[in-house]
This record gives structure tokens, C-alpha cells and sequence, in this order.
């Protein structure tokens, strides 16, 4: 998977509280919320991940995110990450 770039994190302080929020949600089926995650060096954001289904069933999982944040990029895309696909089925 590649890279994804934007000009700033949002209303979000940091990648870190970008991250944990786009990792947290409910749809019908299902939800999502991050237990615990950690940006280590600016440059890698883990997170154990719980996913509870409609029917009950959970499952906690672990996230890795590639992060580049440089506030002074020069074209201006100040923060990017890249995830990879999933290890579990």
C-alpha cells in the first residue's frame, strides 16, 4: 500500500490523535476503538485495536502505521502514513 499525504493532522493535535480517531467508529455490523497506542520517534504508530461485532463477538488486534510529520515540508504536505494490509482473516 502506498503513502497518504495531507497538509495537517485536522482538528487533531498530532498523528498520534489523527490516527487513534480515523481507528475509532461504529457501523451498523460492527465497532472499532483503539485500547492503546503509542507514536514512537515521530515515525511509527502502533495500536491495539478491539472490533466487537453486532452479535458479540471480539477480537483485539494490533495496528503499525509507517508516520512522516514534518511541520516545515516544503510542499507543504506536513503529515503522511502508511498502513499495511491486514494479517488476520
Amino acid at each position: 500500500m502506498g503513502w497518504l499525504f495531507m497538509r495537517d493532522c485536522g482538528p487533531f493535535d498530532g498523528p498520534r490523535a489523527y490516527l487513534d480517531d480515523q481507528l475509532t467508529y461504529v457501523r451498523d455490523d460492527h465497532r472499532l476503538r483503539v485500547l492503546r497506542s503509542a507514536l514512537v520517534g515521530l515515525r511509527t504508530y502502533y495500536a491495539a485495536c478491539e472490533r466487537v461485532t453486532s452479535e458479540g463477538e471480539r477480537s483485539v488486534f494490533a495496528v503499525v502505521c509507517l508516520v512522516r510529520y514534518n511541520r516545515r515540508a516544503a510542499d507543504g504536505m506536513t503529515f503522511g502514513y502508511k498502513d499495511s494490509a491486514p494479517l488476520w482473516r
